[in-house]
């Protein structure tokens, strides 16, 4: 695909052969097939509406955390908050100015591409795959075959018609695998079993399912090399009922897969045929070499955070971005009339397209480089050509790109908040006060069956007369009255109501007449102290990893009832857990952070996930619980810097919730609760991305934070569910 000068690097699109073309072209599923528009939206936020087609593709297609993750409900309401407070921040940002910053435009514009690409290849390809009902017959015909061939494999033409002729002249198959390549005789010797749609290309298939038992077929070229198959035998399984609504959709797939590929090739082929760019050598080197000396560091401390890859983040691209002068971003890497693309452009690309290496070294990330911008300017050229064919008008495709620009603007807002909140030393102690060790009070109490009496009681105590001597008197146990009403010192939440009142109340403070099973009751606050309840910890098992592929196996393996620990150890990426088939150990919530103040809410054995995390995605299981109440007075000053954290956190959600309680009253909201209740939804928690037409893929939509509880903050709550 590349032409190298001394002077430049030339890029020519032209693609020489099937094989080339196969390797851009890549299917593309319909996972919104399940949330198609229906009528009528579920919230009016400002100017911006939030369709049950966005509301219903955000809650089956991403996680999103809850109170109550088993009560769809809840869950329901929740996450609706959540998007209408990404729609109140995304107006209030775009009104700042945030829609006009480069990062802002840059990133939308990516998007945009990838929305007008994956439009423009369901328009040239999906629309055009036409599958018969001679199609399905053969396909299920095939697939009720299991195949078992021996291979033959050389690299090269004249060496496998070498092979071939021999057997011709008599030679046995076995025979050819001993004058084959030790390790070829190696993988050969065994039978291969062979079903419908295991061959990446029909002509290998055809050619299988037209040999009979015993026969050899003619060498066949694949991308990998070339192959002589021999068919050993075949058995047979009963067939799914073609004219089963239900029958076996992997059949079909297969079908629409082959369909997609044979009219891609051909309208790639002839798409890239006159397409041309040439890429700025010395500017690409120096890019390369720039990347280099990123990955070669992360390299050096052993930073392999992607399938065991080096990897540019996000914050490694906007490093990149300030190492080149402006005039540097301004240039092109890419010459080319229809499409020249400049390296700022380029550098955002790879944010969205990201760049993975085995090594950091300046020639392995130079020659994975040129092949990822090789990649990027077919990609480029062929959302150039769908927003030539107007199809950025498409409904469904601003929407979309919409609520991507809505999530951005919003985080870009949120981000704005946390250098202005700040904690102080006093603020440290009062959280670790309040949260590791625990609150007691000692009340005084006047129970009575009759409210009558208690309310004459309450009078007289208003007049002055003492608490204790009218408990002794009034109480209606011999107990309490002997004890003048006092309790010893406990934990409100042991108290019931009781423990729920006095939490408000002021020492000396009297307060009821409350209802409780025992009647009624007056109570006084006689003190109120902390006692060490000890330092929460939790162990865990998680499974985290970086990429979505493998987060959908371990979740189809957990939802298929294996193991979750089995699951752990196949899967987990964190290595400090790599030994322990995941588990954890017992760690104080606080030192896990949010995975931390999740599996503090849950009950042992319980499963919560998937959790978006620095370090990738985490699902979690809860196996045990317990409280330290060892060296309480050191953990204040051992826990000081992730008290920080927490209390730093727990100011800025304060904040943040505050001011998106405010723009709900300069924006105004309106929630049709009556379709968000009637609205069926799949309550299964799942992260979902799609495949874009032509490659690559994303995520299905922006992932969207826990950010309910500003609904707390609200003034005028008229709108609010009661």
């Amino acid at each position: 695909m590349f032409e190298y000068s001394r002077r430049r690097v030339c890029v020519t699109t032209q693609l020489k052969n099937t094989l080339k073309v196969a390797s851009l072209f890549v299917l593309t599923f319909n996972i919104l097939a399940r949330s198609q528009p229906t009528e009528g939206y579920i919230a009016k936020v400002g100017d911006k509406i939030i369709t049950t087609r966005e509301f219903k593709m955000r809650y089956e297609l991403m996680p999103h955390l809850s109170t109550n993750q088993w009560s769809t409900d809840t869950t329901k309401l929740e996450l609706l908050y959540s998007i209408i407070a990404e729609k109140l921040l995304a107006q209030e940002a775009s009104k700042l100015g945030f829609s006009n910053t480069d990062y802002y435009k840059q990133s939308i514009a990516q998007l945009n591409d990838i929305y007008l690409r994956d439009a423009l290849y369901k328009r040239e390809i999906s629309r055009k795959v036409q599958i018969s009902q001679g199609d399905i017959r053969k396909a299920l015909i095939r697939a009720s075959q299991n195949l078992y061939v021996k291979v033959i494999s050389a690299a090269d033409s004249e060496t496998i018609y070498r092979y071939y002729s021999d057997i011709l002249k008599g030679a046995s198959f076995d025979s050819i695998e001993a004058i084959s390549d030790p390790v070829e005789v190696d993988s050969n010797r065994s039978v291969l079993r062979i079903t419908y749609g295991q061959m990446a290309y029909d002509n290998v298939e055809d050619t299988l399912y037209n040999l009979s038992i015993g026969r050899v077929s003619m060498p066949v070229k694949t991308e990998t090399g070339w192959f002589i198959f021999k068919l050993i035998r075949k058995d047979f399984t009963i067939p799914p009922d073609m004219n089963d609504p239900n029958y076996n959709n992997s059949i079909v797939e297969v079908i629409r897969t082959r369909k997609s590929r044979e009219i891609g090739i051909k309208y790639l082929r002839e798409f890239f045929s006159d397409k041309r760019a040439v890429v700025d050598s010395l500017l690409f080197w120096h890019l390369a070499k720039s990347v280099s000396d990123i990955l070669l560091n992360k390299q050096i401390h052993n930073n392999f955070g992607y399938h065991g890859h080096l990897y540019l983040n996000e914050s490694d691209v906007l490093k990149l971005m300030h190492s080149f002068g402006a005039g540097e971003l301004d240039r092109e890497i890419v010459h080319s009339k229809a499409r020249p693309i400049t390296l700022h452009q380029y550098l955002y690309g790879l944010i969205v397209y990201p760049f993975l290496v085995e090594d950091g070294s300046l020639n392995t990330v130079a020659r994975d480089l040129m092949d990822h911008l090789n990649r990027y300017i077919q990609y480029e050229f062929l959302a150039q050509e769908a927003r030539a064919e107007g199809l950025e008008n498409d409904p469904d495709l601003k929407q979309d790109v919409h609520i991507w620009g809505d999530s951005y603007l919003a985080k870009m807002l949120k981000n704005t908040f946390r250098d202005s909140v700040r904690v102080s030393e006093d603020e440290l102690r009062k959280y670790f006060l309040e949260n590791v060790e625990g609150e007691k009070v000692k009340l005084s109490l006047i129970v009575n069956s009759n409210i009558d009496t208690l309310l004459a009681i309450y009078g007289k105590i208003k007049s002055g007369e003492d608490f204790d001597s009218l408990a002794s008197l009034y109480n209606g146990s011999l107990a309490m009255k002997l004890k003048h009403g006092e309790l010893p010192y406990e934990n409100p939440a042991s108290l019931g109501v009781l423990g729920k009142s006095c939490l408000e109340m002021g020492i000396n403070d009297v307060s009821g007449p409350i209802k409780t099973d025992s009647g009624y009751v007056l109570m006084k606050l006689l003190g109120r102290r902390f006692e060490p309840k000890g330092r929460e910890e939790v162990n865990i098992i998680e499974i985290l990893t970086h990429s979505v592929d493998t987060l959908e196996n371990a979740m189809r393996l957990l939802q298929s009832g294996v193991d979750f620990r089995s699951v752990a150890a196949k899967y987990t990426e964190r290595k400090s857990t790599g030994l322990t088939d995941g588990e954890s150990g017992f760690s104080s919530v606080s030192s896990l952070g949010n995975i931390g103040k999740i599996a503090s809410r849950l009950k042992v054995g319980q499963v919560y996930g998937p959790i978006v995390t620095d370090s990738g995605y985490s699902i979690i299981k809860l196996i045990g619980r317990r409280y330290d109440t060892t060296n309480v007075d050191s953990d204040f000053n051992q826990e000081k810097e992730s008290i920080r954290r927490d209390v730093l956190e727990k100011k800025f959600n304060e904040k943040f919730y505050r001011y998106i309680a405010g723009l709900s009253d300069k924006y105004g909201v309106t929630v049709n609760y009556d379709l968000l209740k009637k609205l069926n939804v799949i309550n299964i928690p799942m992260f979902t991305y799609k495949y874009i037409g032509f490659g690559g893929k994303i995520t299905a939509l922006p992932y969207i934070g826990p950010w309910y509880e500003w609904t707390n903050y609200v003034q005028r709550k008229a709108w609010l569910i009661p």
